[in-house]
């Protein structure tokens, strides 16, 4: 019985520690070789928080099916989806204060200009930003931000 049980115990083991490894992203593809990254996340198996910037030397967006200026209305949209992120950064930080993510979350909205680029996925089966990939790339520093939240 310990036996079974311990195999059990590896097996659960073994699967969480898949699902928490980072998938192939096609967004983050599609604008070509990154020159640096920086990853953080927090959370677990079902419940995480990841922010990251990529740093590009240059990225054409004029074939890219992802990616679209940002207009009036999708700049809402992502100061709404960064409202919600920044609220989640703010409960990790009321329980866990050296969490990677609080420690380096340091975006800033003044970048925000409408010259930049953008991508949302929300996931339709997880109303009210459940689940979302926000992908946000500023023109002048040449990096993508990204925000996820599966909360």
């Amino acid at each position: 019985m310990k036996k079974l049980a311990a195999a059990l115990f590896s097996l659960v083991l073994v699967v969480s520690l898949a699902g928490c490894s980072i998938p192939k992203d096609d967004v983050l593809d599609s604008l070509g070789k990154y020159e640096s990254k920086q990853f953080f996340t927090s959370g677990g198996f079902q419940d995480f928080t990841d922010y990251a910037k990529y740093c590009f030397d240059s990225v054409d967006f004029s074939d890219n099916s992802y990616f679209q200026i940002i207009t009036e209305s999708s700049r809402e949209n992502l100061e709404a989806h960064i409202d919600d992120f920044e609220n989640w950064v703010q409960a990790v930080r009321d329980t866990d204060a050296d969490n990677e993510v609080v420690v380096n979350y340091d975006f800033d909205r003044s970048v925000i200009s409408d010259s930049d680029y953008i991508y949302i996925y929300d996931d339709p089966d997880c109303p009210e930003f459940g689940n979302y990939n926000v992908y946000y790339f500023d023109v002048e520093t040449n990096i993508l931000y990204y925000f996820h939240n599966n909360i």
